[in-house]
Order: structure tokens, then C-alpha cells, then sequence
């Protein structure tokens, strides 16, 4: 009886190894890839990975699914990510926030962006821009140190959150101008651009593309765009360091990446590289990424480290200088 048990069990560890071992051989990709998005649907990541997935989904003849997993900062969605298997299944778009802000913010961060993620590609940056509220007068960075100058003016700054791009870049400038404005940070860009419409705030700090319509229309002034280029879509706005301005913090933008779970297989993240970076690199891609204000990078996976490490020490580093404390 229990010779009959043991050989039953034996013959049913072989089917389930061998079951094992065929799926494990199937090629790749051979059932839906999830594209995990930490942040809620309808803004610009949620843009770029839909682009991307509708597109990549043909080339690889499998459902590509974006699943929006919002909240604490992007970290939920992160974490999500960070713990799945390493199969090329599950990827995360996302952009740099949550990969390099959130390390100097929270104080218990569920993953490691340095440790737990394979770089796959960048795919487009936006860059953040500094605009002024029309109702403040301010034409130009030069009348903002002016105000600041002359120390009688009250003056407010508006970003997208605590920690963001924006708030280093408007601490960093309203240390540098000694202009004591007051921050009022908002929950995204949207509310920032309604404060600037209102003149709720003097200056504002959100992406080119949150902002672009409204600077075209003129009902706000674009003063400096961070990066080390000019924006394609604002060519006339200058950047923060060619108006002289050095902190390293003025030449970061956010970009929009694809990362896989580390230890995913390199073929795997091989040919997710060479399929993602062919659909940004259609021209018809770019143009439309271009209509939305965001400027396309895509780069390679060696790119992506080299230039991340860099930015994670330099953004991560100025959060402690500038007093901004983790939550």
C-alpha cells in the first residue's frame, strides 16, 4: 500500500516537473505581459506606457495590459514589481520619482531602486519648467531676482509635491536669490497650473507638457526649463544654467523609463530593449510623443545605469542639504 502511495507520488513529481520544465521552455513571450504603472490613470506615464503597449503588443503577438497601481508616492506600484518573478511578465513604467526622489523621502522605502530593477530603456524625458503667474508682472528670471532684490515683496512658489523635481529646483533658486518665497506644494501638476491661472502663486514649477498649452495661449509666462538642453517644444525658454545658474540639481529632468524585476533573464530584457526602443524610434512615435511635449531619449540599457547612478546621488543628496525631511 505505501509502496503504491510512494510510486504514485514519484510518478506525479515527473508530470509536474516535466509540465514545469515545458512551460519554462516555451518562448518568450507565450501568455499577457502586464505593464504595472504606479501612478492613476490619464497622466503622462500612463500616456507613455499605453503608446508603448498597444504598439508592442503586435510586435510580440501577446495582450500587453497597463495595470495603474497608485499611491504613496508611486511606491505601491513599485514594490509590486519588485517582488514578482523575474520572467519578463511584469515591467514597470515609471518615472523618476519613484526610482530616485523616493529614496531621500521616505523614511521605509518597500524596494531598493538601486538593487531590485533591470534598466530596460528610457524612453522620453519631460522637462520641468518655471513659470510665472501673469498677474505677478514677472516676464523673465531676471525681473524674479529683481522681486527678490528688492526684499519687500512677498512672494509664493507652487510645485507638484513635496520632494519632487520641481520643489529641489524652486528651494535650490529661492536659496540662491534669497527671496524667501513661501512653498505651496499641490498633489501634481494640474493643481499648480490653476494656482499660476488664478495668481494663487507668483511662479510654478510643473512639466513642459502639463504647462504647454497655456504658455502658447499666454495665460502663463515660461521664465527657465531645467536640463542641460532647451525644450524642443518652448525652444525660446531658456535653460536655468544658461542663465548661470550651476546648482547640478538645474540639470535633471523626469523622465519616463521601462524596468524589469532584477534577475530578469537577459535575452528576455535583450529583446524587450530592441522591440521598445524600435517603437519609440518610429517617427510617427516621436511626433506624437513630441505633441504631448515630451522629448524622446530613448536609450540603451547601458545608458540608462550610467546615467542613473549619477542623478540618484546628485537628487538624493540635495534633499538632505536643503532640509527637506523623509516622511
Amino acid at each position: 500500500m505505501i509502496a503504491n502511495l510512494l510510486r504514485a507520488a514519484a510518478l506525479s513529481a515527473v508530470f509536474l516537473n516535466t509540465a514545469h520544465a515545458q512551460t519554462s521552455q516555451q518562448p518568450y513571450p507565450s501568455r499577457p505581459i502586464r505593464l504595472v504603472v504606479p501612478y492613476p490613470a490619464g497622466g503622462t506615464t500612463d500616456f507613455v506606457a499605453r503608446t508603448i503597449g498597444e504598439r508592442l503588443s503586435k510586435i510580440l503577438g501577446q495582450a500587453v495590459v497597463v495595470d495603474n497601481k497608485a499611491g504613496a508616492l508611486g511606491s505601491i506600484g513599485v514594490a509590486e514589481v519588485a517582488r514578482a518573478q523575474a520572467d519578463g511578465y511584469t515591467l514597470l513604467v515609471t518615472i523618476t520619482d519613484s526610482q530616485v526622489n523616493n529614496a531621500g523621502l521616505l523614511k521605509s522605502l518597500p524596494y531598493d531602486p538601486q538593487r531590485d530593477f533591470a534598466p530596460i530603456t528610457q524612453i522620453v524625458r519631460s522637462p520641468a519648467l518655471l513659470s510665472a503667474s501673469t498677474a505677478s508682472g514677472i516676464k523673465s528670471v531676471a525681473d524674479l531676482q529683481k522681486r527678490a532684490a528688492a526684499g519687500n515683496l512677498k512672494m509664493s512658489y507652487g510645485s507638484w509635491g513635496i520632494g519632487g523635481l520641481g520643489h529641489l529646483a524652486g528651494e535650490s533658486l529661492n536659496q540662491s536669490l534669497k527671496a524667501g518665497m513661501v512653498h505651496l506644494p499641490q498633489r501634481g501638476e494640474a493643481p499648480v497650473i490653476n494656482d499660476l491661472l488664478s495668481g494663487t502663486v507668483d511662479v510654478g514649477w510643473s512639466s513642459v507638457p502639463t504647462a504647454l498649452q497655456h504658455a502658447q495661449a499666454g495665460k502663463i509666462t515660461p521664465l527657465a526649463v531645467l536640463g542641460r538642453q532647451r525644450s524642443t517644444s518652448l525652444p525660446q525658454v531658456p535653460t536655468l544654467r544658461e542663465l548661470g545658474f550651476n546648482d547640478p540639481i538645474y540639470e535633471t529632468n523626469v523622465w519616463v523609463g521601462l524596468l524589469a524585476p532584477a534577475r530578469t533573464p537577459q535575452p528576455i530584457l535583450d529583446r524587450l530593449s530592441s522591440d521598445v526602443r524600435s517603437i519609440v524610434g518610429n517617427p510617427d512615435v516621436g511626433q506624437l510623443f513630441a505633441g504631448r511635449g515630451l522629448e524622446v531619449m530613448n536609450s540603451t540599457p547601458t545608458e540608462f545605469r550610467a546615467s542613473f547612478q549619477p542623478e540618484f546621488e546628485v537628487v538624493t543628496r540635495r534633499i538632505r542639504e536643503l532640509g527637506i525631511e523623509p516622511q
